[in-house]
């Protein structure tokens, strides 16, 4: 029996070692990004109240002929729900690129901003065109403002495509 309880607690120790070793790589890689991520969340936290108003103004000049509809997104109270729930992807997004943890958006508000839209009669095709410039603009936001330096290229392409992968996630629960 001793014999056995040793091979447990060997097993158990190579197991731990394993994920111990697994989790000082993850935490390494996220130190040696962490300068760059920062970067990236403060130029889109100070640009975020501009990236969502231009991206709900570009996506009503894209949808000229639907201004004259019912469901159009030309009410003041229609346009302040775009333009607050713009910056609180944002903010979303911010958090995310620093915890990388997505199940917060699982739990977050925004798994019933299809319903809100819905209720406001906002077009849903017009609500995720916004999340799809707000993106867009994101992603210009992190080349410019990050330094892009030979070293620091693999890392803006992992955090714009970490910011593509969140921002998909978001247009998938307006879907």
């Amino acid at each position: 029996m001793p014999h056995l309880r040793n091979n447990e607690l060997l097993a158990h120790q190579r197991q731990f070692s394993n994920l111990f070793d697994n989790n000082v790589e993850k935490i390494k890689e996220y130190v040696d990004t962490a300068n760059s991520r920062l970067d990236a969340i403060i130029s889109i936290t100070n640009n975020s109240h501009a990236i969502a108003a231009d991206a709900v103004t570009a996506m009503i000049c894209e949808n000229q002929s639907s201004l004259k509809s019912k469901n159009c997104v030309n009410t003041t109270n229609k346009m302040s729900v775009c333009l607050r729930d713009g910056e609180i992807i944002l903010r979303y997004v911010t958090y995310l690129l620093i915890t990388k943890d997505n199940s917060v958006l699982e739990k977050s508000c925004l798994k019933d901003l299809k319903n809100t839209y819905l209720s406001l009669g906002v077009p849903l095709i017009n609500a995720i065109r916004v999340v799809e410039l707000i993106k867009d603009a994101t992603i210009s936001d992190i080349k410019s403002t990050v330094n892009l330096s030979s070293e620091n290229e693999k890392i803006i392409l992992n955090l714009i495509e970490e910011t593509e992968i969140y921002f998909d996630k978001i247009i998938n629960l307006l879907n």
